[in-house]
């Protein structure tokens, strides 16, 4: 049989978010200029689907970086 872990559990959202703060307050800060900008201008303007573009490609952002930051737990777990 492998040895491994089977099922194992990644830190709570929360933790990892607190490890990495100044990445997730740039990743917010970019959000909430990117609607700012949203509504404040019109939807005929080029800032406006600028903006748009930068709100998914930001969630990706976040998305990945809690996926290393996961994956680096783990594996700082795994060599204790």
């Amino acid at each position: 049989m492998r040895s491994g872990r089977h099922g194992a559990v990644r830190p709570p959202v929360g933790v990892l978010i607190q490890q990495d703060r100044t990445d997730f307050i740039l990743f917010a800060v970019i959000l909430l200029v990117a609607v700012a900008v949203m509504a404040l201008t019109g939807w005929t303007s080029p800032a406006f689907w600028i903006s748009l573009l930068s709100v998914p490609a930001t969630v990706v952002l976040v998305v990945r970086r809690i996926d290393r930051l996961s994956r680096d737990e783990l594996r700082a777990e795994e060599l204790l």
